[in-house]
Parts: C-alpha cells; structure tokens; sequence
C-alpha cells in the first residue's frame, strides 16, 4: 500500500509503535506495517540501549527485547542503515547551528547524508533544518493514501 520512496525513520517512531500505551501508537504501527522503503537510523539502537539501561525505557528481558526487535525489522524489512563518519559531521554542524540534541542532530545527519526525508513527531526540533527534509508522520500517511 505504501510502496515508494526510501524514508529515514528514527527512535520516536520506533519507540511509538511498540508501546500500545504510546498516544502514536496506531499512527507509528501503520507506518511500520504498511510502508515500503523504511530505512531505520543507526543510532536509533544506540539512543535505545541508553534509554533501556537508564530505566526510562522498561523491557521484561533486556535480550528477548533486542532478538525481538530484530525480529520485527526483519518482518516488515525495515534496513538498519550502516554508521558513517559523515553523519558525524553533519551532526556537529546542526548542533552548533541548530541547538540540536546528540540523537537527534545524528537522526538528521544521516537523513541528510544518506538523502533520504526523516520521518518523526519531532517536529520542534527537525522543522527548522533547512537542508532536510522533514516529513511529519500524519502528513506521510495523508500522502501515501
């Protein structure tokens, strides 16, 4: 159903589609389960580990969460894109010019790098970049219709 362009995802859709109790959780599933093309940020896992082992993320078993998750990026064919040098860079550069977090200042970099448009409810943050291109989740799934 939504076949077409490669698109970046990052933590926030992840984290929305797996948490039932998230208020995007329907929103991020369909995503997940209806699109084509998802290309995951590599430091997604990276973000998510931390937040796992801080406790602000709750997982009954830390590696049945993790075969689990490589399990449904397998499903729905969801490519883990592979860390760059380049990224880095990139992401210095947005949080020097933009004031952007660590995570997400590497999200946008590699959507930028790699040109692809980056999709997450981030919007406060990744809106105001101007050489990427930011597509809101809502507006993705009104478009793909």
């Amino acid at each position: 159903m939504r076949a077409g362009k490669l698109v970046v995802i990052e933590t926030d859709i992840l984290i929305a589609s797996i948490d039932p109790e998230d208020p995007h959780h329907n929103e991020a599933s369909t995503i997940i389960k209806e699109s084509q093309g998802l290309l995951l940020s590599p430091y997604t896992l990276i973000e998510l580990d931390l937040l796992i082992k801080s406790g602000n993320i709750k997982v009954k078993d830390y590696h049945t969460f993790w075969y689990k998750l490589q399990e449904v990026l397998s499903y729905y064919k969801i490519k883990v894109l592979t860390p760059n040098p380049l990224h880095h860079v990139e992401a210095d550069k947005m949080r020097k010019q933009y004031n952007l977090t660590y995570f997400d200042s590497l999200h946008a970099a590699t959507a930028i790098v790699e040109k692809k448009p980056l999709i997450s409810y981030d919007r406060k943050a990744y809106s105001k970049i101007e050489s990427l291109n930011y597509i809101h989740p809502t507006q993705y799934l009104k478009q793909k219709e």
